[in-house]
């Protein structure tokens, strides 16, 4: 089976890409987090906006049981620059990435826009959770979005990796300059092996039409980078939600 046949993709929403950093975390003038009475339990009450969270039935994350085999072609990735800067902006570490760098899929070309971190991980495998998760945020020319999901458990940490960790800020909404090759991140340029799935933005607006790629390879950082990430965001992942009619292919 072909993944074409799962899903058609031309009949989902489009997102916009000119509100794409407000619609990743910041979105609309409600306050929200991920505890107590503005926790995820409560997100689509909080704002007319958000009432996807509540009422979506095609949301993120998930936990990955069940996959099928499907006929997948690689992800392309043209990562040749560089990061431009990492912001605390009270959700997550966010690392903003200079123009250029692309993921190619579906006959179609994707821009890496950004990517922050979760702690602990959002995704889960097979009823697993992980030490954090990556997740590298990309658009289309159309506003449609992309996301890339990155495990990691406990193990040595990427030396790049280990230079975020140095320059997370504790001041909200800050950026702090961070110069780091994508290609020394992400360390390929194809991905032969993923999950896929139609989903969601993991936060408010909470906002479908998201085709997520979650990588099976787990990689690894240390747990103190998790530890320290903790300290200055908080642990900020959404709980798994149902996969309702939804298919996930492998």
């Amino acid at each position: 089976m072909t993944y074409c046949k799962i899903f058609t993709w031309a009949k989902m929403p489009l997102l916009l890409a000119a509100v794409l950093p407000s619609m990743l975390h910041a979105a609309g003038p409600a306050h929200w987090s991920y505890s107590g009475d503005d926790g995820p339990e409560h997100w689509g009450d909080l704002a007319p906006e958000f009432v996807q969270c509540k009422v979506g039935v095609n949301q993120s994350p998930v936990d990955i049981v069940g996959s099928v085999e499907a006929d997948l072609p690689p992800l392309r990735l043209n990562y040749t620059g560089h990061t431009i800067d990492v912001v605390n902006n009270g959700h997550t570490a966010q690392v903003n990435i200079e123009p250029g760098n692309t993921l190619q899929v579906d006959g179609d070309v994707f821009e890496l826009k950004q990517f922050h971190l979760h702690a602990p991980s959002e995704h889960r495998i097979e009823g697993t959770s992980f030490l954090m998760e990556a997740h590298l945020v990309h658009a289309n020319s159309r506003g449609q979005l992309a996301v890339i999901g990155i495990l990691y458990k406990a193990g040595p940490t990427n030396p790049d990796l280990e230079a975020l960790e140095d320059s997370i800020p504790e001041t909200i909404n800050r950026p702090v300059p961070l110069r780091l090759s994508l290609a020394a991140l992400v360390l390929t340029k194809e991905l032969p092996d993923y999950y896929r799935y139609n989903g969601s933005l993991t936060t408010p607006p909470c906002s479908e039409g998201v085709r997520w790629f979650v990588l099976p390879k787990v990689r690894t950082l240390e747990p103190r980078m998790q530890e320290k990430f903790i300290r200055l965001i908080g642990e900020d992942a959404r709980g798994p939600q149902p996969i309702n009619a939804r298919m996930i292919v492998r």
